[in-house]
Parts: C-alpha cells; structure tokens; sequence
C-alpha cells in the first residue's frame, strides 16, 4: 500500500494537523523542508480552541485534519510513550466520532514500531489529575486515553465533510498522579506559564510528582518526535513546511 495514494497528481493535497501546545507543534515543525504540505496550526488548550484552529485550517485549505500530540492514558498497559491512534474519539454528550479508516489504517501502520493502541480516546473538559479520576473515566467509557481537543476537532471535521485522524502519545499512565493545578500551566495560546510552573517548582511537597512527570514527558516527547520524522521520511504528507501560527 502506497503512502502517496490520497495524493492528488498535482501534489496540493494539504493535512492540517491541530495541536494544542507550542512544544507538540514543535515536533511537526522541525521536519521542514520535508513536508511542504503540512499546515500546522496550534490552538491552546480545549475542544472549543481546537475547534476554531480546525476551522481556520479548512479554510487555509486543508483536507485532512489531524489531532496531534500529547494524551494522558486510562488503559491499563498503555504506559508513557505509547501512539494513541484510536478508531473512535469520545466526548460526554456525544455520539462517538469516527476517524477515517483509510487514513486511519496508514497512519497506525506507520506508527507500528513504536507500539500503537487503538482503543477509544476520550475528550474532558479538565485535566484528570488522580489516578481515581483516570480509573472513573476508564470505566464510565472504556477509553484507552484522555485528551482535551480531539472531539472538538472531530466535529469540525464531520460538518465539513474532512477526513479526520488522531495520533496522540501518552505522557501519564492511569496510576499516575499530576501535580494539583498543572492545567494552569498553560495559557489560553498553548505556552508555558512561567510563574505557575515556577510556583510548584519551589513547593518541595510537588518535587517528587514533577520529577516523575518529567521523566514521564521525556519519554513522550521524544516518540513523538520519532513519529513526527516516520510521517516526513514516507514523504506520505509533501515535502517543505507551513505553518499557521494561532490566531492567524
């Protein structure tokens, strides 16, 4: 099977991917000038961000969208560093959102090597920050991994009639506990809140959960930036970099 086959004979078949964090976007952006097709927009944090940055991204062209970065996992077994690409996405007062099977069965294949889980990924509103909170929404829906964008960009993608992906990695396993407020890390554009990670960087009492986190995003980050080159190498995407920078 051809990476290249949803490609369009003039090579302006372009893929947005929406991600929320300037670190995630990272990844994707150090691939140029391998992957002169990629639009890759980054929204901040939540479905309703993740919404207007997917819109923003049909409307720059794109015509495959994919939800791309970090998730928190829920499934046991599913342990930092593994590739979330699920056949479904779940939001609380949603019927499940499908992922293109096509696109879908490309991009888990290429993902392979780094150990893929297809279970359903779940959409909240807040960060869970407990292993109880995890363990609750494992069991209320099955999921294998939670994230805070994906049905947003999912949705986006039904009523445009896009195809839509996700390919996430786990940075927190279902035992393991984030630092009280770490949602808070974070502001409205996806970039690091100097002062709040500073705050619970000088709290001995969060040392130890922020030790463990940070080996925990090492091991993330680092598969994701293996995905990110296993997508630019097949060349399935184009070849040279765009970028759409929030708000733009």
């Amino acid at each position: 099977m051809s990476f290249d086959e949803p490609v369009r004979q003039d090579g302006a078949f372009t893929i947005g991917f929406v991600a929320a964090l300037a670190l995630e976007c990272t990844s994707l952006r150090r691939q140029s000038p391998r992957a002169e097709r990629w639009l890759v927009v980054q929204s901040g944090p939540g479905a309703a961000r993740a919404a207007a940055a997917a819109s923003r991204a049909i409307d720059a062209g794109a015509q495959l969208l994919v939800s791309w970065g970090l998730a928190g996992g829920l499934g046991e077994g599913v342990a930092p560093g593994s590739v979330i690409a699920p056949r479904r996405v779940l939001a609380a007062g949603e019927a499940p959102f499908l992922v293109d099977p096509s696109w879908h069965s490309r991009l888990a294949l290429l993902a392979a090597e780094l150990g893929v889980h297809r279970g359903d990924l779940l959409t909240v509103a807040e960060p869970l920050e407990s292993p109880a909170s995890k363990r609750a929404a494992a069991e209320a829906t099955n999921a294998v991994a939670v994230d805070m964008e994906s049905a947003g960009i999912a949705a986006v993608a039904a009523r445009a009639r896009v195809p839509f992906v996700a390919l996430r990695v786990v940075v927190d396993a279902v035992d393991d506990a984030l630092p009280p407020g770490a949602g808070n890390w974070i502001d409205e554009q996806g970039r690091r809140r100097k002062s709040a990670v500073l705050r619970a960087v000088v709290d001995a009492r969060r040392w130890g959960a922020l030790l463990k986190l940070a080996r925990r995003y090492r091991v993330a980050s680092g598969v994701l930036e293996r995905l990110a080159r296993s997508l630019a190498a097949q060349q399935m995407l184009g070849a040279g970099g765009a970028a759409l920078q929030a708000g733009s």
